[in-house]
């Protein structure tokens, strides 16, 4: 595809499934690394701190040398829309809740005082992610969407209180992002929790879904059916499906341009 429009941006954030736990011997076929004209800073990549963008998406900037839905993505903007390029801001770590009160050693919370220091919230190194990428770029970053994958860690049979405070939480952590880049709209591209998962609670997959009900820009994928390669995280199949139904979502709220993927038909909430 001729290439003619300017690069864009996304940002990426989530805990196991968005930080990717799919070997990279298992990326589909069509998908080869380093992933050209993908400008990439994650909290993984040499001198992140400093907003430096990686030149394209190498084996060595992901997490352990494994990969999560939203690579797939990328490939997809890469390769069937008009976009000169894309740039990548994204943070992500397994096990981390919301809720300070959630299972994992690091958080999303809005309520930085309820942690125990500054290095325990993620949502502050996200922002300096940001910020740094921001200056560094000297604001010329097209930010279209932000992709999130979490819930996984503020389930009940850990702690109740991150479950029932989900929706709160997760809503706040979404108005938090938008401020962050300030964009009160900023489309939002995220799914539920396998229901095969050990850590899925319905509790918290009724927040999710409420959240999207009522904001008309934010965009639940539901992956009830999500297959995996453990007791929790998506495997290969469920991964590239996942990136693949985000990418023709993009497209079908315009939030892109691009023509669309033949795929299996999904709820989007």
């Amino acid at each position: 595809m001729e290439k003619d429009l300017a690069p864009i941006t996304l940002i990426s954030a989530g805990q196991s499934n968005m930080d990717g736990r799919v070997p990279v011997a298992e990326l589909p076929a069509d998908i080869q690394l380093p992933l050209a004209d993908c400008h990439y800073c994650s909290n993984y990549t040499p001198d992140h701190d400093k907003g430096v963008f990686q030149p394209s998406l190498k084996t060595s900037d992901l997490s352990q040398e494994r990969w999560g839905f939203d690579l797939v993505t990328y490939h997809n903007i890469l390769q069937r829309t008009p976009y000169q390029g894309l740039y990548v801001i994204k943070c992500s770590e397994g096990g981390t809740s919301i809720d300070p009160t959630g299972d994992g050693d690091r958080h999303w919370t809005t309520h930085f005082d309820e942690l125990a220091s500054p290095d325990d919230s993620l949502l502050l190194a996200f922002t300096h992610l940001i910020k740094q990428c921001l200056a560094a770029s000297r604001q010329h970053l097209d930010i279209k969407a932000m992709l999130w994958h979490q819930g996984e860690a503020d389930r009940g049979s850990y702690s109740q209180a991150a479950a029932d405070h989900y929706y709160d939480n997760l809503k706040a952590v979404f108005t938090y992002c938008r401020q962050l880049v300030d964009n009160a709209t900023l489309p939002i591209i995220c799914g539920t929790v396998s229901h095969h998962s050990e850590q899925y609670d319905p509790q918290v997959e009724k927040s999710m879904i409420q959240l999207a009900s009522e904001d008309p820009n934010i965009h639940m994928i539901d992956m009830q059916n999500g297959t995996l390669l453990d007791a929790y995280h998506f495997d290969a199949k469920s991964a590239e499906f996942f990136g693949n139904q985000v990418f023709n979502c993009l497209i079908d709220q315009k939030i892109i341009e691009g023509k669309k993927l033949d795929l299996p038909a999904v709820k989007i909430y």
